[in-house]
C-alpha cells in the first residue's frame, strides 16, 4: 500500500479526506501547520505538525488549500524539509480511485496497470499510458506544455470521433467557458495545419480571461445567460462550425445559450453541450425529470420526427428542418446540423 501525506486541514483538506474515505482510501497521513490542530483527529485520523514527519517515507505529498497558497506551501516544504519537488502534487492534480469502480478511460490503453484503492497523480497516469493508443487530443493533454486544462477522460474519444472531419479544413470554433485557456490551445493544436485557417473564439464571465488571447484566439467577456451579450457575439462572429458549451453548467446557462446560439452554427456544423450530468444536480438547478437542459434536449428527438406527426401538438419548427443527428453519450450531447430540408423520401428499387 502506497503511503500518501495530505498537507492542509482546512475546509479543502477535510473535503478531500471525506472523498478518500467515501472511496475506501484510508491510508492517509494528515499534516497541518496550525498548532491548534496538532494531536486532534479528523474522521479518525490524527493531525500532526510538519516537524513530526519523516517526509522520505511518502510517495506523494498532496497539498490541499487555496490555489494561490499551494505554490508557497510547496516551496516551504522543498526548502524547509528537503521534500523532493517531484513528490509534491496539488490536490486538484490527483484522483482518488476506488477499488469498487471500473473507470471510463475512453479508448486509452495503459502500459502498466493503474492501481485502485489509492490516490493517483495525473503525472503518474500520464507516465503509464501507451503512446500509440493516444489520439492527438489526448497526446496534447498528457504530453504537451499548455495552460491548465481539466477534462473527463472519456471526452477525448468523443471529441475525436465527431470533430476529426474538420481537421485540415478552414474552421471556426466557439467555446463557452475559457477557465485558464488550456482547451482553446488544445483546439488550436488539433485543427491547425500549415494549409488551413483556424479561428477560435472563447466566452467567459471572468475579465481575467481576456489576457489569455493569442494569435488566432479571441475571447469575449460576458455572461452566457445574458441574451443581449450573446446576440452581440453572434453578430460579431457571424457563424461557426463547432460550438462547445463548457461554461457554468447551470440549467439557465445551458438553455439560454442553446436558444440564442444554435442558429450561429453553420450547415454541417456541430453544437456540443457537455457536462450534462449537472441536469441531475440541485446545485445547478437540476433534478431528475425537472426543467433541465437535458429534458429539453429530448424534445429535439420529437422535432426531428415532426414531419410524421399526425397531431397539431407536434409540428415542424426550425429544429426539425436543420438537425441531422442527435447523439448522446455520458454527459455530452452532439447535435449535428445539415442543409435545410423539410421532407424525407421513402424509395424502393
Amino acid at each position: 500500500m502506497r503511503k500518501v501525506l495530505l498537507y492542509g486541514m482546512g475546509e479543502c483538506g477535510r473535503n478531500y479526506v471525506d472523498s478518500c474515505i467515501a472511496r475506501g482510501v484510508t491510508e492517509l497521513k494528515l499534516v497541518d501547520s496550525n498548532e491548534k490542530l496538532w494531536g486532534t483527529e479528523y474522521r479518525g485520523l490524527e493531525i500532526c505538525g510538519p516537524d513530526r514527519i519523516s517526509w522520505k517515507e511518502y510517495e506523494w505529498i498532496v497539498i490541499a488549500g487555496k490555489r494561490e497558497s499551494i505554490q508557497e506551501i510547496s516551496d516551504r516544504l522543498i526548502t524547509g524539509y528537503q521534500v523532493p519537488g517531484e513528490k509534491i502534487v496539488p490536490y486538484y492534480e490527483t484522483v482518488i480511485l476506488s477499488e469498487d469502480e471500473i473507470y471510463n478511460w475512453g479508448d486509452m490503453v495503459f502500459d502498466e496497470k493503474i492501481d485502485t484503492g489509492v490516490i493517483v497523480a495525473a503525472r503518474e497516469i500520464a507516465s503509464k499510458l501507451r503512446t500509440d493508443s493516444l489520439n492527438d487530443l489526448e497526446r496534447f493533454f498528457f504530453r504537451e506544455t499548455h495552460r491548465p486544462l481539466t477534462k473527463w477522460m472519456h471526452y477525448f474519444e468523443a471529441y475525436d470521433r465527431f470533430f476529426s472531419r474538420y481537421r485540415g479544413k478552414d474552421v471556426i470554433i466557439l467555446e463557452i467557458g475559457v477557465f485558464k485557456g488550456g482547451s482553446l490551445q488544445m483546439w488550436k493544436d488539433y485543427f491547425k495545419t500549415s494549409d488551413n485557417k483556424v479561428r477560435i473564439y472563447g466566452i467567459d464571465i471572468d475579465p481575467e480571461c481576456k489576457r489569455l488571447e493569442e494569435d488566432g484566439i479571441t475571447i469575449f467577456i460576458g455572461s452566457q445567460e445574458d441574451r443581449d451579450f450573446l446576440r452581440k457575439v453572434k453578430e460579431e462572429v457571424g457563424g461557426v462550425d463547432i460550438l462547445i458549451d463548457d461554461g457554468g453548467h447551470t440549467m439557465r446557462q445551458q438553455i439560454v445559450s442553446f436558444e440564442e446560439l444554435f442558429d450561429l452554427v453553420r450547415e454541417d456544423g456541430i453544437y456540443l453541450c457537455e457536462d450534462l450530468h449537472t441536469s441531475y444536480m440541485e446545485a445547478y438547478g437540476g433534478g431528475y425529470r425537472g426543467d433541465t437542459f437535458l429534458e429539453r434536449s429530448k424534445d429535439l428527438i420529437d422535432f426531428l420526427h415532426a414531419q410524421y406527426s399526425e397531431t397539431d401538438e407536434l409540428t415542424r419548427n426550425r429544429y426539425s428542418d436543420c438537425i441531422k443527428f442527435i447523439t448522446y453519450c455520458d454527459s455530452m450531447i452532439f447535435i449535428e446540423k445539415r442543409r435545410r430540408v423539410t421532407r424525407s423520401l421513402d424509395l424502393r428499387m
